[in-house]
């Protein structure tokens, strides 16, 4: 973790806590839903500290991928009010990738925010039976997408349906965790325009994938790339 991700972290629990996350979760520096992995997630119910929880793909109601929840259905769902109610959380990262597509193919992005600093995204928790074995795991939380993430995720282009994950503003966070559901609903917005850098990356997927390496999010150039430049 960074000094900044430590100095961050350390609103939820001691640097004692940390340190014993640490040891108990691999370095990451890229992953997948699908592997699996477990990253550190603050709950509601335990909020003075994070704990490791699994972010799993699986299905556990027909027609739902527990990978991402949309805002607009948290409140009508009958799979995610409940969790939304009693169960948020928050997943600290530093970026995360997507895809442009351009010339036709599609080029990884490395996304983070233009301060170098980490950052909350919202996300649900449940107790689950993985393989029988109840294990916790986690949902993020999607909304609109600004102009960036739109632009990035070109696929469909920029659009009333462009999504995003819910970044939480840090002096929202607790109120997250703890406030009204009815009130912190209604605080779900896209993150405001110009508040994101971001560059093509190396693979993440298929041919060229070198794993969870630790230059992975370094900028490369795509010579097939049509070169047009950032949004802004």
């Amino acid at each position: 973790m960074t000094q900044k991700a430590k100095k961050y972290a350390l609103r939820y629990g001691t640097e004692e806590d940390w340190e014993d996350l640490k040891k108990k979760l691999p370095k990451t520096y890229h992953t997948s839903g699908f592997t699996e992995p477990k990253l550190p997630v603050v709950g509601m119910q335990n909020s003075e500290k994070a704990q490791p929880m699994i972010w799993h793909p699986a299905c556990f109601a027909k027609g739902y991928n527990t990978l991402n929840a949309r805002d607009d259905k948290l409140l009508t769902s009958k799979f995610w009010k409940d969790d939304f109610k009693n169960r948020r959380c928050l997943v600290m990262i530093d970026g995360f990738y997507d895809f442009h597509e351009s010339n036709g193919k599609k080029f990884p992005y490395y996304i983070q925010m233009k301060s170098g600093a980490p950052f909350m995204i919202a996300g649900l928790y449940r107790n689950a039976n993985i393989s029988g074995e109840m294990r916790t795991t986690f949902t993020m939380i999607t909304t609109r997408a600004n102009k960036e993430m739109a632009w990035i995720h070109n696929e469909p282009a920029y659009s009333a349906e462009s999504r995003m994950m819910y970044v939480v503003p840090k002096d929202l966070d607790q109120e997250w965790l703890t406030g009204n559901w009815e009130q912190v609903h209604s605080q779900i917005q896209p993150l405001a325009d110009n508040q994101l850098t971001y560059h093509p990356c190396h693979k993440i997927r298929g041919s060229g994938y070198k794993g969870n390496i630790e230059n992975i999010s370094d900028a490369v150039q795509y010579p097939e790339m049509n070169q047009q430049g950032t949004l802004f």
